[in-house]
């Protein structure tokens, strides 16, 4: 019997299934993205706004930029978390170990899931960009770099969620990991802030709100040290787990190396 054929004469070709990974990443996409904590965190950066929706020439450049990432990180970072520890913390290891799809590529799907927080915060930027550039509020137009990077912090965040539940599957772990990275920042933003997690583009004017220009740096070199670290986080999280964890790990001491050469070339 001939192959079925579409209605312009070709033959039609049947799909292959699609990887594992990808499926399983779907599922835990949308449970990421319906998680109380994130979903407190939106509803929390929604009133602020509304509440606070005349922001200054600085706030309107600042929130345009890597604003959002200063909550929405944070919480995309333990959101991914308690979402990557759940088989742990509800006793369900040893029933999941048995079925076809391997812990690695489960990890592989808790990672692709962080990419929903990232687009989430993307867009809310791009929202937010529009609605003040209508306002009159921006004194200069935000960078497409500039306004990427707070999109790459979330996905870290959420990256570095999934590496902490299978490096330190332990209760207090991240909130441990969390006070480290506020610490490593403050000490960091006193003398190169582009090497800190979050950033703040518009300088410090007289006032909160005062538009005093935009601090120095190459912006491309930031998006790459941000790409970098996000892949590093990735790496890591699946090296608990891949059989072939030399290759893995060779390419994660690569991803390393540029990625601290990335964080060097972006200094003023």
């Amino acid at each position: 019997m001939s192959a079925p054929a579409d209605t312009m004469g070709r033959t039609a070709v049947r799909r292959g299934p699609r990887p594992v990974w990808a499926v399983l990443g779907r599922g835990e996409l949308r449970r990421l993205l319906l998680h109380p904590v994130l979903l407190g965190c939106l509803a929390f950066m929604v009133v602020v706004f509304g509440i606070d929706g005349g922001a200054g020439p600085r706030d309107a450049y600042l929130m345009t930029t890597g604003g959002l990432s200063f909550l929405l990180g944070p919480f995309t970072f333990f959101a991914a978390n308690l979402l990557a520890s759940r088989d742990r913390r509800h006793g369900a290891e040893e029933w999941l170990s048995s079925l076809p799809a391997a812990r690695d590529r489960r990890t592989g799907a808790l990672l692709l899931a962080c990419a929903g927080p990232a687009a989430v915060s993307l867009v809310f930027a791009l929202v937010l960009w529009a609605w003040y550039a209508a306002a009159d509020s921006l004194v200069r137009a935000p960078s497409v770099l500039e306004v990427s990077s707070g999109a790459l912090v979330v996905l870290g965040g959420g990256l570095l969620g999934v590496m902490v539940a299978r490096w330190a599957p332990w209760p207090g772990a991240a909130a441990l990991v969390m006070v480290g990275l506020v610490a490593f920042h403050l000490r960091v933003a006193e003398r190169a802030q582009l090497l800190g997690a979050y950033v703040e583009f518009p300088r410090w004017g007289a006032t909160p709100t005062e538009w005093a220009g935009v601090i120095d740096g190459s912006r491309a070199w930031h998006v790459g040290y941000l790409a970098g670290l996000c892949a590093m986080a990735a790496i890591g999280a699946l090296l608990v787990d891949v059989r072939r964890k030399r290759r893995l790990f060779l390419v994660g001491v690569v991803v390393t190396a540029c990625t601290v050469l990335a964080g060097w070339a972006q200094l003023p």
